[in-house]
């Protein structure tokens, strides 16, 4: 089987990440999966954001987590492409609206700032609950509990562990856990450790891979997903001459 291809919050290599733009350009581009970020705002709406601060990627200010939806939905992306209409923050629902309506598998992340529970997980699975597809998602997290929670309140979900460094420890843990995936960085990966996770039964989705030479040997690695900024990159390459 074929390594899968996630948009690294969309095709955020050429448009402003984690908008509807960014998504939409990823279908188009070839990718078999988008990868997202999931806050919740101050009045406990979901919004698909990754920094905790607007000031990286936006003409806002201050904590996300400080503003409302309303508040936040005033805002527009920065971006340097003349051809890109403003972009707004989207909503989880705004997202789940359009991507009911293709194949593509999403890979949730969601940015706990901290092991405490403030509602995140319960919320997403609650707006998920509204729509069809729940096999087609995939949850992330850094922090086990973020992932424990989400198989408390649905305990089919398929989840993964993000990583750095991807010690024995990391997969010792992922695989007591039962949790399904294993999210380590491209960098930190060799046919051993691969070989090692596999036989764990774990899966791997490593991020984020955008050089041609480290898509190459991702896809001759065998990892299950390969995360990118450019979808269109590993499109390319997984249907030529470097796949055997």
């Amino acid at each position: 089987m074929k390594s899968l291809n996630y948009a690294h919050r969309g095709f955020s290599g050429a448009y402003p990440e984690n908008t509807m733009i960014a998504f939409e350009k990823a279908l188009e581009a070839g990718a078999d999966g988008i990868e997202l970020d999931v806050q919740l705002t101050s009045d406990e709406e979901l919004v698909i954001f990754h920094d905790d601060t607007l000031d990286r990627l936006t003409n806002g200010s201050g904590y996300l987590i400080d503003h409302t939806l309303a508040e936040l939905k005033q805002l527009s992306f920065k971006t340097e492409k003349k051809d890109v209409q403003i972009q707004t923050i989207p909503t989880l629902e705004e997202y789940l609206k359009w991507v009911s309506k293709t194949d593509l598998v999403t890979n949730i992340e969601l940015k706990a700032t901290s092991k405490e529970d403030r509602g995140l997980e319960k919320k997403v699975i609650e707006t998920l609950a509204t729509f069809d597809g729940m096999d087609q998602m995939l949850f992330s997290s850094f922090h086990e509990e973020s992932l424990a929670r989400i198989k408390q309140f649905s305990p089919n979900a398929r989840t993964g562990l993000l990583v750095l460094g991807c010690r024995e420890q990391d997969i010792q843990k992922a695989y007591e856990m039962e949790i399904d995936y294993l999210h380590p960085r491209g960098s930190d990966l060799n046919e051993v450790i691969i070989e090692h996770i596999h036989k764990m039964g774990l899966k791997i989705n490593a991020w984020t891979i955008n050089l041609e030479s480290s898509i190459q040997e991702a896809l001759a690695f065998g990892i299950d997903g390969i995360i990118t900024d450019y979808p269109d990159r590993v499109d390319r390459m997984k249907n030529s001459e470097y796949v055997k």
